[in-house]
């Protein structure tokens, strides 16, 4: 992204951190539910990623899809962005597991490696929270028709975003159940199709806002009255309270709020730069901070072990410094790497493309040439 919005960076690197906390507190320490501000975010800081995906995806790409093959290039940087951390951290969490002589499904590492289980089994994912790069997939695939409608006309764009309302609705009504806990239909709730709207509404926000300017002062009420429903909201007990029904919607809108706010937030040089730093850093590696915590939970959890060393709030503490730093090394040394890697495969010109290009041209020539036999037979 040439012109990058510093604010959403700041928005990823916040939301991050908070399902990192919520993922370590609820594994060293105790249950979260409804009721918490902290559990509210583990549930809806994923969703907010995924606004934040449709968002960037339309900044980025809005004039960069045009066609099959333009389409074809959005795919193969998509993966160049999302597998290489990905094989690492499935390489990573497999290791443990081998050890303890554990069987392992080959069919489900295959489908972990490609990401197809997003596509056909959302709840055959190997790495914690890797469900939602499943959707990201998905939702990768939707990215050409979503942008073609909304460049085509605004409203047909919006039409499909409102049909997808429609699906997460059914969903929230009719699919989940209040009476049984989040945990009992965890594979309904991550069915991609239950939260392609919040993908769909990302890049919605981009053309309905793009030209849009907003106050600071209205910018920063959004943001605040969001927080305080997130804090104050009366709801409490399993978080299947807050994933269905009515809740379900409210949190939905108010998951778009948030990105709105800081969408259009312009005040950059108001906001100190030790604040601001921080918050780019890490909003930069998010995707890293997402992947890494619950490995480095784990084998910082043996080191601990080994070292008879038995004190949850120590691991706490070294988990959430590990992470950021090895998300950060991961990115500057290995992501940016092979998202360089994609870009450069991916220009028109490339060695590659021209191969294919030549090799379809060899292959129409050769059907243009005339069969053998009605070549003159040599004496």
């Amino acid at each position: 992204m040439k012109d990058r919005i510093e604010s959403l960076d700041w928005l990823r690197g916040l939301m991050a951190v908070s399902i990192m906390i919520y993922h370590l507190t609820g594994g060293l320490f105790f249950t979260l539910d409804s009721s918490s501000v902290l559990g509210r975010l583990g549930v809806y800081g994923v969703s907010v990623f995924f606004v934040l995906s449709g968002l960037s995806m339309a900044v980025v790409y809005c004039k960069y899809i045009k066609d099959l093959q333009s389409s074809t290039f959005f795919y193969v940087r998509r993966v160049f962005r999302i597998w290489p951390l990905l094989w690492v951290c499935i390489v990573l969490e497999l290791i443990p597991r081998l050890l303890r002589s554990e069987p392992i499904n080959v069919w489900v590492v295959l489908a972990n490696f490609t990401t197809v289980f997003g596509f056909v089994a959302p709840g055959a994912y190997i790495n914690t929270g890797a469900w939602s790069i499943g959707n990201e997939m998905v939702y990768y695939a939707f990215t050409p028709l979503i942008l073609f409608l909304y460049n085509r006309k605004l409203s047909l764009g919006n039409l499909f975003t409102g049909a997808t309302l429609l699906v997460a609705l059914y969903f929230a009504f009719f699919l989940l159940k209040p009476n049984d806990s989040l945990a009992n239909q965890w594979n309904l709730y991550i069915n991609p199709l239950n939260n392609l709207f919040l993908y769909a509404a990302g890049i919605g926000m981009y053309y309905n806002f793009r030209n849009v300017t907003m106050h600071p002062l209205a910018s920063a009420m959004l943001l605040l009255a969001s927080i305080l429903f997130l804090a104050l909201y009366p709801v409490e007990g399993d978080l299947i309270f807050i994933a269905s029904g009515t809740n379900r919607v409210l949190f939905l809108f108010v998951c778009l709020a948030i990105v709105l706010s800081f969408y259009k937030f312009r005040l950059y040089n108001h906001i100190p730069p030790l604040v601001s730093v921080p918050l780019g850093k890490i909003g930069i590696a998010t995707y890293g901070v997402y992947l890494l915590h619950p490995i480095v939970l784990t084998y910082s959890g043996i080191v601990l072990y080994k070292m008879g060393i038995a004190n949850n709030y120590l691991l706490f503490f070294l988990v959430c410094v590990s992470t950021v730093a090895i998300a950060l090394f991961s990115y500057e040394n290995y992501e940016k790497k092979m998202m360089a890697v994609g870009k450069t495969v991916t220009q028109p010109d490339h060695a590659f493309w021209n191969f294919l290009g030549e090799n379809k041209i060899d292959s129409v020539q050769q059907e243009l040439q005339p069969d053998s036999v009605d070549k003159p037979k040599s004496m």
